[in-house]
This record gives C-alpha cells, sequence and structure tokens, in this order.
C-alpha cells in the first residue's frame, strides 16, 4: 500500500475495479467460500482483499488504505513479512474510507501502539484479528490505548488479540463493544483481570460490560491469581479457558455470576486448593479441566451440584485417597469421562463411583492402587474404557471388576500382576482390548476362555515361559497379539490354530531357539509378524502359506542361511539384519516375482552381492556392515524402483563402473541415494574412475551421498596410508604388476630390453594407468651386497632400505632418466663410488641417512 497500492486511483472504473497490485489478490466472497475474481465476476459482487506486506506504515514504506475501494470490499487480510525486524503501526483513522468492511485481520506486523482511532469509521465490522507475533521480539509489547475500542465498533462479534505479548490493558477497554461474543487473549503476558470490568468488584461506569460474551480465552498469560466476583457480569459467558496461567489462588466466589458456563479450563496452573463454594454459581457445567496443577485437597461436596458434568478431568495433581473418597463424586450422574489418573491414590473405596451410572471412560493410570475392593466398579455399567496402568496392582480377583458388562477396553499394564482369577472377567465378555504388558505373570492367563470378542491381546513384558495349544483356544477372533520380551523357549504347531484372525503377532525379544514348520499355515490372514530377537537358527516351512503376509522381522537371531523361496512373494518389508547369512540365496530365481521395497540385511556375514541377490522390486536396500568384498557387474541393473542402497562398512577394496550401473531413471523420479563409505577401498588403477564421478545426463549412474568422505588406502606411500578418495592424486592410484611390455616394445624376447618392466625378485612394483608413475619397493628384500638385478628403466621411485649393500657401485642408476625419488638408507652402505647417481637428472628426494658412509667426495653426483 503506497507504494504497493500507488497504481490505483481513488475511484475505479468497473473495469479496473479487480486490478490488484503485486503483493495482493482479489478474491470473491461467495457463500461457497472465498474464489477468484475473474473478467465475468459480477461487478456488484463482495469481494476479499488480500496482501502479503514487507510492513505497514514503517520506516521504510508509507500504507494507504484509502485507495482500496471501499464499495463491496468486505475483508481485508493483510500478512507482514514475519522475517522483516522493522516496526509497522496503524495511524488513526487509516482504514475509515472501508465502510463495507466485516472481517479485519492482520497478521506478522510489528505493531507496537494501538492508537485512538485506529478502527474509526468501521461501522459494519463484525471480526477483527490483530495478531503482531510479537512474542518472536521479546522486548516488545502491543499497548493498547484507552480509546482505541469505541462504541463505534458496537457491531463488532469477534476480537482476537492473541500473540501480541500484551502486558496490560487500560481499563474497560472492551466495554464499549456491547455485541461482543467471542474474545480471544492466548499468549500475552497479562497478569490483572480486574481492569477488564468484567465483574462486579468494578464501578458503576461499566455496569453491563462484557455481559455478551460467549468465549473467552485468556490461555497462557501470566494471571496469578482470580479474585472473587472478577467475571461476575459475563452471565452468558459458555467457554472459559484459563490453563496455562500461574495461578495459584482462587477467590471463594471466583466463578459467580457466570450462570451459563458449561466449559472450564484451569489446566497447567499452580493450584493447590479449590474454594468449598467455588462452584455455586456454575451447575450447568458440562466440562472441568483440573489437570496438571498441584491440587492435593478437595472440599467435600466440591463437585455435587455440578449435575450436568460429563467431563472431569483431575490428572496430574497431589490428590491422595483421603480426599478423593466415597463422597467425591456423588451427584455426577451425567458424568462420562472421568480422570484421575498422575496422582497418588492407593486405594479405592467400594462406593466411589455409586453414582457414575453414565460414565463411559475411566481413568486411573499412573497412581499407587495397590488393591481393589470387590465391586468397586459394580455400578459402572455403561464404561467401555478402563485404564488401571502403571499401578501397584498384584491380582486381579473373581469379583474385582464385576459389573462391567459393557467393557471394551481394559488397561492393567506396568503393574505387578502375578495372579489373575479364572472368572475375573466373567461380567466382561464384549471386551475388545487386554492390555496385560508389564506385569510379573508366568503363564498365559486362563481368563482369557472367558472373552471370545478379545481383537487385541498384549502380554509383552511378563515372565512367561510356555505356551500350549490351549492357551488361545478361544481367541477366534484375536486380530493382535503381542507376546514380546518374555522367555518363550520354543513355539509348537497348533498353538495359533485357532486364532484364525490373527493379523499381526509379535513374538520378539524371547529365547525361542526352534519354531515348529508349519506352525502359522492356519494364520493366512496374517499380515505382520515379529520373531526378532531371539535365538532362531532356520525359518524353514514358516512363511511360505501365508499369502497375505507383508511385513517380516526376523533380526538378530541366528539364522546361518537364507533363501527367497523361504518368504511369501507379496511380502513387501523384510528384516534379516543381525543374523550370520553368508548368501543370500536364490535358488529358484524368483527375483523378478518378489514384491519387496524395504529389504534389511545389514549386520550379516555376506561376502558378495548379485543382480540376482537383489529383488527387482526393492526400494530400499540395506547391506551395510556385512563382509562384501565383491560387487558384481549390473548388480542393480533392472531394479526400478531403488530409492536408496547402503554399502557402508564393508571389505569392498575395488569397485568397477558397472558394479554401480542402474536402469536409466526417468526424469519425473529421483535419482537413487547409494552409500559406499567406511569401506576398504584401495587407491589402486581401477579406481581412479570414482574420483572424478558424477551422475551424468544419462540418469543411469546412482548419487553417492558420502563419496566426499570415502577414504581409501594407498599401496605405496611412506606419509601416509591413507586419503580421502577426492584428494588423492593420479600417481597414487597404483596397480601392482610382475612385468610389463609395451606394444612398442620390440626386444622382450631378449634377455637385455630396457623398455620390458620386469619387477626384481622379493621386491613389489606399481604403476599408474598412464605408467607415468614406477614404484619399485624393494625394502627389505634381503640383498647383501648387491643391488637387485634389471630395476626397471622407467623407475619414478625406488626403495632399498632396510637392506645389507655396503657398497653402491658405478653408475649403478645409468639410464632411470625418470627416477624422483631414491631411498638408501638404513641399509649399512659404506661406500659409494665415483658418478653412482650420475644421469638422475629428475631425481628429488635421495635418502642416505642410518648408513655407515664415513665420507662423500662429490664426484659419486
Amino acid at each position: 500500500l503506497g507504494a504497493v497500492f500507488g497504481v490505483l486511483s481513488a475511484s475505479l472504473s468497473k473495469a479496473l475495479r479487480y486490478q490488484a497490485p503485486d503483493e495482493c489478490k482479489w478474491l470473491a466472497v461467495t457463500s461457497e467460500g472465498e474464489k477468484e475474481v475473474t473478467a465475468a465476476s459480477d461487478p456488484d459482487q463482495e469481494v476479499a482483499l488480500v496482501c502479503n506486506l514487507k510492513t505497514i506504515n514503517s520506516e521504510i514504506e508509507n500504507t494507504n488504505f484509502s485507495v482500496i475501494q471501499s464499495q463491496y470490499t468486505v475483508r481485508l487480510r493483510i500478512e507482514c513479512a514475519d522475517m522483516f525486524y522493522f516496526q509497522s503501526s496503524l495511524t488513526p483513522g487509516s482504514l475509515q474510507t472501508l465502510t463495507d468492511l466485516r472481517d479485519l485481520s492482520i497478521e506478522f506486523c510489528k505493531i507496537a501502539n494501538l492508537t485512538a482511532g485506529a478502527f474509526r469509521g468501521l461501522r459494519q465490522l463484525r471480526n477483527l484479528t490483530l495478531r503482531t507475533h510479537n512474542t518472536d521480539w521479546s522486548a516488545m509489547a502491543l499497548e493498547v490505548d484507552a480509546e482505541a475500542f469505541t462504541e463505534e465498533l458496537d457491531s463488532l462479534e469477534r476480537l482476537d488479540l492473541s500473540v501480541n505479548n500484551i502486558w496490560s490493558l487500560p481499563e474497560g477497554t472492551f466495554c464499549p463493544l456491547k455485541n461482543l461474543e467471542y474474545l480471544n487473549l492466548t499468549r500475552n503476558r497479562i497478569r490483572d483481570l480486574e481492569k477488564f470490568r468484567f465483574g462486579s468488584i468494578s464501578s458503576n461506569s461499566y455496569p453491563r460490560c462484557g455481559s455478551n460474551i460467549r468465549n473467552l480465552d485468556l490461555s497462557n498469560n501470566s494471571i496469578d491469581s482470580l479474585p472473587s466476583g472478577v467475571l461476575s457480569k459475563l452471565s452468558r459467558l459458555q467457554d472459559l479457558n484459563l490453563q496455562g496461567n500461574a495461578i495459584s489462588t482462587l477467590g471463594d466466589h471466583a466463578f459467580d455470576g457466570l450462570t451459563s458456563l458449561t466449559n472450564l479450563i484451569l489446566a497447567d496452573n499452580k493450584l493447590v486448593t479449590l474454594p468449598p463454594e467455588l462452584f455455586s454459581d456454575t451447575r450447568d457445567v458440562k466440562e472441568l479441566h483440573l489437570q496438571n496443577n498441584s491440587i492435593n485437597v478437595l472440599a467435600p461436596g466440591l463437585f455435587n451440584d455440578l449435575g450436568q458434568l460429563a467431563v472431569l478431568d483431575l490428572s496430574d495433581n497431589e490428590l491422595t485417597d483421603e480426599w478423593v473418597n466415597a463422597g467425591t463424586f456423588t451427584g455426577l450422574l451425567r458424568l462420562v469421562l472421568l480422570s484421575i489418573s498422575g496422582n497418588n491414590i492407593a486405594k479405592l473405596e467400594p462406593s466411589i463411583f455409586k453414582d457414575l451410572y453414565s460414565l463411559q471412560i475411566l481413568r486411573l493410570e499412573d497412581n499407587i492402587i495397590e488393591h481393589i475392593a470387590e465391586m468397586t466398579f459394580a455400578s459402572l455399567n455403561n464404561l467401555h474404557t478402563l485404564i488401571l496402568s502403571k499401578n501397584k496392582l498384584t491380582r486381579l480377583d473373581s469379583n474385582t471388576l464385576s459389573g462391567m458388562y459393557g467393557l471394551k477396553m481394559l488397561s492393567l499394564d506396568s503393574n505387578v500382576i502375578e495372579y489373575i482369577d479364572p472368572e475375573a472377567l466373567k461380567n466382561s465378555s464384549l471386551l475388545e482390548d487386554l492390555h496385560l504388558n508389564s506385569n510379573k505373570l508366568f503363564d498365559i492367563p486362563a481368563v482369557l476362555a472367558e472373552i471370545p470378542q478379545l481383537k487385541t491381546l498384549d502380554l509383552g513384558d511378563n515372565q512367561i515361559t510356555d505356551i500350549f495349544n490351549s492357551s488361545f483356544s478361544s481367541m477366534q477372533e484375536l486380530v493382535g497379539l503381542r507376546l514380546t520380551e518374555n522367555n518363550i523357549g520354543n513355539v509348537s504347531k497348533g498353538v495359533f490354530d485357532k486364532m484364525t484372525s490373527l493379523r499381526i503377532l509379535n513374538l520378539s525379544s524371547n529365547k525361542i531357539q526352534r519354531v515348529e514348520a508349519g506352525s502359522f499355515d492356519a494364520n493366512v490372514n496374517l499380515l505382520a509378524v515379529r520373531l526378532d530377537g531371539n535365538y532362531l537358527t532356520e525359518i524353514n516351512s514358516l512363511f511360505g502359506k501365508l499369502p497375505n503376509l507383508v511385513w517380516l522381522n526376523i533380526s538378530e537371531n541366528l539364522l546361518q542361511w537364507f533363501d527367497y523361496a523361504q518368504i511369501p512373494t507379496e511380502l513387501q518389508w523384510l528384516d534379516i539384519h543381525g543374523n550370520q547369512i553368508a548368501e543370500l540365496g536364490n535358488y529358484f530365481e524368483i527375483e523378478s516375482q518378489l514384491h519387496l521395497t524395504m529389504f534389511d540385511a545389514s549386520n550379516n556375514k555376506l561376502t558378495e552381492i548379485t543382480g540376482s541377490a537383489v529383488p527387482d522390486s526393492v526400494e530400499i536396500l540395506n547391506l551395510s556392515n556385512n563382509l562384501i568384498s565383491k560387487v558384481q557387474s549390473y548388480t542393480f541393473f533392472k531394479k526400478p524402483n531403488l530409492t536408496r542402497v547402503d554399502l557402508v562398512g564393508n571389505q569392498i577394496k575395488s569397485l568397477t563402473q558397472n558394479s554401480l550401473r542402474i536402469s536409466t531413471i526417468p526424469h519425473n523420479k529421483k535419482i537413487p541415494e547409494f552409500y559406499i563409505g567406511k569401506n576398504q577401498f584401495q587407491c589402486d588403477c581401477t579406481m581412479q574412475w570414482l574420483q572424478h564421478y558424477q551422475v551424468d545426463q544419462e540418469r543411469n549412474k546412482p548419487r553417492l551421498m558420502d563419496l566426499d568422505s570415502v577414504v581409501c588406502r594407498l599401496l605405496s606411500n611412506r606419509v601416509q596410508q591413507f586419503v580421502l578418495l577426492r584428494e588423492a592424486t593420479s600417481d597414487q592410484f597404483l596397480c601392482q604388476y610382475d612385468s610389463n611390455c609395451f606394444p612398442n616394445c620390440h626386444c622382450c624376447d631378449f634377455d637385455a630390453c630396457d623398455c620390458e618392466m620386469t619387477c626384481p625378485n622379493n621386491c613389489t612394483c606399481y604403476h599408474d594407468v598412464s605408467w607415468s608413475a614406477n614404484v619399485v619397493d624393494c625394502s627389505r628384500s634381503g640383498y647383501v651386497n648387491n643391488l637387485p638385478e634389471r630395476i626397471p628403466m622407467d623407475s619414478t621411485q625406488l626403495y632399498l632400505d632396510g637392506n645389507d649393500i655396503r657398497t653402491v657401485g658405478s653408475h649403478s642408476f645409468i639410464g632411470r632418466k625418470k627416477l624422483q625419488v631414491l631411498f638408501l638408507n638404513s641399509s649399512n652402505v659404506e661406500i659409494i663410488h665415483n658418478r653412482t647417481f650420475n644421469g638422475l637428472k629428475e631425481l628429488e628426494i635421495l635418502r642416505l641417512d642410518n648408513n655407515k658412509i664415513c665420507e662423500l667426495k662429490g664426484y659419486e653426483f
């Protein structure tokens, strides 16, 4: 605006009416929402203008709202750049020309002062949102002038001033807004509510202040107390949110006058106690949230008059059974959800829930309950969810859970239960979900026979050692069974036969050494099986008859052999990592029939990888931390779905270009990512291509994501053993040779032939791709009184150290005109004859140290 709207005239013709500047766009306001304005749009169409600006009226630009067409513009949304740290401002009357405006939203504009008259002239305004997000600038707060909201805005129904870093407000700020129904002040720094003048303690100057407000959100402020009557004029208030403040004290009549209140949220404060008459005027409350405070006392009869209460959350406080007793919930006939989890309740009185006929969800987890008296839950006929997790229960007797005929879900996990009476669930035959994990059970409970409708059963993390054919005989409806982290030793055929609906089976982290062949044949609906973390040595005839199996984890076992014929062809996810498998067998050559998309075979003993060992369908392949030394050419060719291959941490010394060749990738798909680091690559002459590797336009090579960190071992280097492959010089990529005769050398059949390269006895010789580097290493090779015979004429580096040469004769190195490095150190050399080093014009390094030379006369060179 200003610069933004400078292209627009004050009075636009119909033809130009919807020509928005670059930072803005017009949208048609219809009964179906906002739509793009087109040339065919009705010229009398109501419109919204949406703008993304840097700032409003800042030091870098002036904003002139008057150039916006006023007629038919009913909505204006402005969003400033949240990363542009310049202050914005709204000057008095700057919006007054927008007389039809009903909705105004300003976001992220760093406004420090809301001045008097900022919204002058906006008599039709119904919805105002001003969110500066000043919280991004901790030192910047929004200050509101006492005349910012005048009676001229008496049509305003919704006001959102959240996320503004407001510390305080002038007295009676919102009182002129007589039709205000929704007020959102969340995420500010407000401490004092008395200045709002919403209560009886205010002066007579504000007799009906806030009387129409139905929803007040004061969450996440700094309010530390709520005096009596401070909100008493809000007789129509239905929703009050005070969550996330620092409220520690409530006046005895803090909520007096709130006769229409239905939803009260006081969670996440610092309350310790609640006054006895706190809810005397709020008898229509349906939801009361008091969780995550420090409440340790509940006055007798505190909730008894809340006959409409449906949700009561007292979780994560410090209540004990002294205050949660037989009278606590008396009269709450309509209560549907009760949570008293996360407290210090040790026992439940038998009549504690006697009036809660309508209760459907009861949460008692994370207390210290050791014992539940018989018939405690007898009146809860409508209860469908009971959570007793994380307590100290040791047993369930025959009548502990009596009366809960509608129970669908029961959580008893993380207790210390050792015994469950076979009739403990005799009234709960409709139970569908049972959680008994993390207890002290030694056997599969016989009580399962009473609950044939069970869908999910969790018995994980107990001390179960055996499962028998009778253990699950009535579990025809069971879909999910979790037996992880027990002490089960073997699984016999027939144990799971009755569970024909079973889809998910978890037997991980047990001590299973053997699963009898055919144990899962009756479970044709199985989708996922976990057997990881056991002691299995083979999996023959276990999964082949499971046509619906898509997920299988058999990692961390003792498997030594694997073949794709052992798994169903429809399997999509397979994890066999952490075994002792030496080969990915494919005897029947079915790689094209498999549907595997994720395959993890890491941490095994694989030594070679071939094309037939990789399913054609695979997308993610993990072969890291094996013993792989060879990747066959075209292993990954015609694997069109590949997205990632991990070969990290193997023993690969060399790769050919065809080892990584893939099929051409279409331009609409990402090129696969390969990882090859932490191998045993050698910087030999066959690997120099990898140094200059890059994905070309043919898109038939993968991206090597960690190539810059790949290290290779130098075959011959006296300074360092390893170097980053990318940083190796061309003469460091060497290959070993015994002899070589160049094509243009015609004397190789004769004894004396200078152009024939023959490595001396007991020596090791290397060359680079172009033979410009020729390294002869005869260190510590046992030569006594003589130099090696027929040292290659093209030698560039010659290492003779560590021998017993004593005398080096004249012209010993004649003709080696390319020699750059010569080591004769530590070889007991005593005499160097005349012109010994004659002709070595390229020599750069000569080592004669640690010998027995007494004198050098100069003619040696």
